[in-house]
């Protein structure tokens, strides 16, 4: 457990147009490296818990926003891969060797979902993020 007297700082990859929820962007907006958790909380009339959990949660959406920039490696192409075949069956191989190729070679895996996704009926695109969150790429 963090102590509530913890400074805590923005995470280091955190860009003003990363999406979080509202929940944690109240928080971040009080990190300024003077207050401490327990000073933001009283401020947000919350818990320190809460305010643990939301720069936690901001943690944990940054790095995946910054996943899904990068480039696509052939780890997260097989892992796309087995998620969109457990979903659509073997056509999902076929699916995402297009997506690759309509999103050129140099492509990041948010390229690459946003070719994938509009291919797939709204129950698969459901179960497709369900699993790539299980794998942890959405």
């Amino acid at each position: 457990m963090t102590s509530p007297n913890t400074v805590p700082v923005w995470p280091a990859a955190l860009k003003d147009e990363t999406p979080l929820p509202y929940s944690a962007w109240r928080v971040l907006n009080l990190v300024d490296g003077d207050r401490s958790i327990q000073q933001i909380a009283r401020e947000l009339n919350q818990n320190t818990e809460q305010v643990v959990e939301a720069l936690a949660q901001a943690q944990a959406w940054t790095h995946r926003a910054v996943q899904r920039e990068q480039e696509v490696t052939e780890a997260m192409i097989s892992t796309v891969s087995q998620c969109l075949m457990s979903v659509v069956g073997p056509m999902g191989e076929f699916i995402v060797d297009d997506a690759l190729d309509d999103a050129g070679p140099q492509a990041t895996l948010s390229q690459v979902l946003a070719q994938i996704a509009p291919q797939l009926s709204e129950a698969h695109l459901h179960a497709f993020v369900r699993q790539l969150r299980a794998k942890g790429l959405a």
